[in-house]
């Protein structure tokens, strides 16, 4: 009997651009995303995708990537898990006075005991006062050290960083998110509802990480914005704030 073949069907899987995207046994490869139809309800509709960004010194906010376009009279419905990760060490600031040994660091919740000894790494020209050193606990977010000489003989040295590399180098911050979108006739955008589970908290001594469902009603997008705060240089090695997150949108008309 013969096949008949429609136009986008194929025995071997499907591919586009010598690129495979459905293999012979119907898994999905490589795809950008995910667009599952209701069949039953035109107006429904499910995507899946990846979205991800980077957080520096330059940016310590960020929409992520790629968005979603909501149309006027939609309700949507987003679910994300979202993680941050991070490889570098808490950097503290740090004052000196004049022709003192003493160093005076700030470090919100460092987390540190009195005589514990710590492993330092001063920006440049300070890079000769490197190496590990007993602290005195002045309370949660200050102690002090003692290092072999001043770091300048005749002037105070104010507010410079240096980094505390006895921490861990790798850090982590994972979030589920659940929200609603809605979008009136004029394509005004609301979170009608937002739920967070915080699933890991892993970060720096000196930093808060957050991550949030956002809308933007100049662009008329859904999407996630991470930010970090610190009192200091995000880092002094590294690339930044790596946020990856698996969003599915459930999208639909707001009046059937």
């Amino acid at each position: 009997m013969p096949k008949i073949l429609k136009s986008v069907q194929s025995d071997g899987g499907f591919s586009v651009a010598d690129e495979t995207i459905i293999d012979p046994t119907r898994n999905i490869i490589d795809a950008n995303s995910v667009k599952v139809l209701d069949n039953s309800n035109d107006k429904t509709y499910k995507k899946e995708f990846i979205v991800h960004g980077s957080l520096d010194n330059g940016n310590v906010s960020l929409e992520m990537t790629p968005t979603h376009t909501v149309e006027s009279d939609r309700i949507v419905f987003v679910s994300g898990f979202m993680l941050g990760t991070w490889k570098g060490y808490p950097v503290a600031v740090f004052t000196a006075n004049a022709n003192s040994a003493e160093i005076n660091c700030t470090l919100s919740n460092h987390g540190l005991t009195t005589a514990d000894v710590i492993s330092v790494e001063f920006a440049a020209p300070y890079t000769g006062s490197n190496g590990n050193y007993a602290v005195t606990v002045v309370d949660d977010d200050e102690f002090t050290f003692t290092i072999g000489a001043p770091l300048d003989a005749n002037n105070p040295v104010l507010a410079q960083s240096v980094e505390i590399t006895s921490y861990s180098l790798n850090w982590e911050f994972a979030v589920r998110i659940e929200s609603a979108v809605l979008s009136d006739s004029n394509t005004d955008l609301s979170l009608a509802a937002v739920s967070k589970d915080i699933v890991k908290d892993n970060v720096p001594p000196g930093h808060i990480w957050d991550i949030n469902p956002i809308v933007n009603n100049t662009t008329k997008i859904v999407t996630f914005t991470p930010s970090v705060t610190t009192a200091t240089d995000l880092e002094l090695r590294g690339n930044g704030i790596r946020w990856s997150g698996k969003v599915e949108l459930v999208y639909t008309e707001r009046n059937y």
